[in-house]
């Protein structure tokens, strides 16, 4: 829940400001927070009590991303007012905020119980059950949320985002149309709603794509998705067109926020990576954790990592952790290459804590998987931490994976997705490296092709849970019907039987291609 949202829940509160925080509120609300944070000081500093001087500063300490502090100080609004609702809700955000999601879900409780129609600790419980991974539960609670405030739209498109990463696709879309037809210039509803029911999207919203005042962000969302719907109904070249123009104004709206793919930074990443990771580094070296429960799966976005975690993970020994961002911690903690902080007590204390997050996910499976792409640039690290693990590498027709990076309008920005020739570049990047990790890694290696793939699933299937040293299970050809979240965009694809339409898709898209296809021969 952002500011603006924790605000306008709060405030159903019905809590009353003091005469005297009114310029402070006023502050905060225009987003002078350093002179809010001053105002509830001298409000408290002469009532040190005042229940709404200590929430309101609360709030401001979480604004401004001290977590630890606004904890403190909400912690005293809750006990000056045991028995009021907000008190606790607000709690519940700071603890939420500040990563204590444990005292984060007693304090939301908390507020339920004094008024279990309170949408705002609903939503705010559901936030903090996702972040444990507890979907079921807090799609539970996001239905309660809509039910008692039928017209939060935010609370609407949460909904649809957790019932899609539970596979319950259809009422997802009801939810992310419901939020829609509350609020048209929602991005994320549209963006995920074009994902899973394109020809669900509103005529007012599609009516807004090509003028001007509405929001760059909102023409993005709406070019990308009526790119799908073009795509869906066979007109090729509209959708390429509607995908051209929403990488356009999307490059230029990263540019301008700084983000930019650096062909030459790439390259030289790759080549110091080479550099710093010949054969001989590993036959020098021992693990810090020689275990064979993590199993990496690698390469460039959209070259079939979800679907290859789908099928291992309809194994029953074989848990699906999606993409995690622990190696990616521990390699900004102690560096991505050797370097002084990779002692055997640092490298043994990183490795211990990552297998801990993974067993706790996945319990007593045999093999867990972690499928963030970008992995492929630590590999170096994931094999001096862990020497038995497995390595997966993702490959596709080089074609197919830029377009579908291309056509994709990614949550978190890659940047050299809104351009084609920069798809190509990082592509050919990442295939160098993945080809000196074959050459160098110590550890067991397998490459899977989408492309086999779809032409012979019970074989590819079969391959890959022999490399995990697993006995084959035929429900790893029922990967579609596996009841398993998945958070990632490929909430609709994992969740069908496989279809071919996905391999050679780029000769639907040939004529506009030239240039790509010059730049991967090249």
């Amino acid at each position: 829940m952002n500011r603006s949202e924790r605000r306008r829940a709060a405030a159903t509160g019905q809590t009353n400001h003091a005469a005297a925080l009114q310029d402070g509120f006023a502050r905060h609300q225009a987003g002078d927070l350093r002179q809010a944070e001053a105002i509830y000081r001298q409000a408290l500093a002469r009532s040190p009590d005042e229940p709404e001087a200590l929430r309101l500063l609360g709030e401001v300490l979480i604004d401004l991303g001290r977590p630890d502090e606004a904890v403190s100080v909400l912690r005293r609004f809750a006990a000056r007012l045991p028995g009021h609702f907000v008190a606790h809700y607000s709690l519940g955000n700071g603890y939420r905020i500040a990563g204590r999601m444990p005292e984060a879900i007693a304090a939301y409780q908390a507020s339920i119980r004094l008024n279990p129609k309170f949408a705002g600790a609903r939503h705010g419980l559901a936030a903090a059950l996702l972040k444990l991974g507890r979907e079921d539960e807090a799609a539970q609670e996001l239905r309660a949320a809509v039910a008692a405030e039928p017209s939060w739209a935010v609370a609407w498109v949460d909904l649809g985002t957790t019932l899609a990463a539970l596979g319950a696709l259809e009422e997802a879309a009801d939810a992310l149309a419901r939020a829609l037809a509350l609020q048209p210039g929602l991005s994320e509803a549209r963006r995920h709603l074009a994902a899973l029911k394109p020809d669900a999207l509103p005529a007012a919203v599609a009516a807004r794509a090509d003028d001007p005042r509405v929001p760059a962000a909102e023409r993005i969302d709406t070019k990308f998705a009526l790119g799908r719907v073009a795509e869906k109904a066979g007109q090729y070249d509209a959708a390429f067109g509607h995908f051209a123009a929403a990488n356009t104004l999307l490059r230029t709206a990263q540019v301008q926020a700084g983000i930019k793919y650096d062909r030459a930074r790439m390259a030289g990443d790759v080549d110091r990576l080479i550099a710093a990771f010949p054969a001989e580094f590993f036959a020098r070296r021992s693990g810090a954790r020689d275990s064979e429960l993590p199993v990496f799966i690698v390469g460039m976005p959209r070259a079939g990592s979800s679907l290859f975690e789908q099928i291992a993970a309809s194994h029953t020994q074989v848990f699906g952790a999606g993409e995690r961002k622990g190696i990616g911690v521990i390699a900004q903690r102690l560096g991505w290459a050797p370097s002084a902080l990779w002692t055997a007590e640092n490298l043994g204390a990183a490795a211990a804590g990552y297998l801990a997050e993974m067993q706790g996910l996945g319990g007593d499976a045999a093999r867990i998987i972690d499928k963030m792409p970008d992995n492929v640039f630590q590999l170096g690290l994931i094999a001096t931490l862990f020497p038995g693990a497995r390595v997966v590498f993702c490959e596709r027709d080089a074609r197919d994976i830029c377009l579908s990076c291309f056509f994709q309008h990614f949550a978190e920005p890659y940047a050299f997705d809104t351009d084609l020739l920069d798809c190509a570049h990082r592509y050919r990047e990442v295939a160098r490296l993945m080809a000196h990790w074959r050459q160098v890694l110590p550890l067991p290696m397998m490459t899977l092709s989408y492309d086999t793939l779809v032409a012979d699933l019970e074989g590819e299937a079969r391959r890959l849970i022999a490399f995990l040293g697993l006995d084959w299970e035929p429900a790893c050809l029922q990967f579609f019907a596996a009841r398993r979240v998945v958070r990632t965009a490929s909430w609709a694809q994992v969740r069908q039987p496989l279809y071919q339409r996905s391999s050679g898709q780029w000769r639907h898209y040939e004529r506009h291609l030239g240039p790509l296809i010059a730049a991967l021969e090249a």
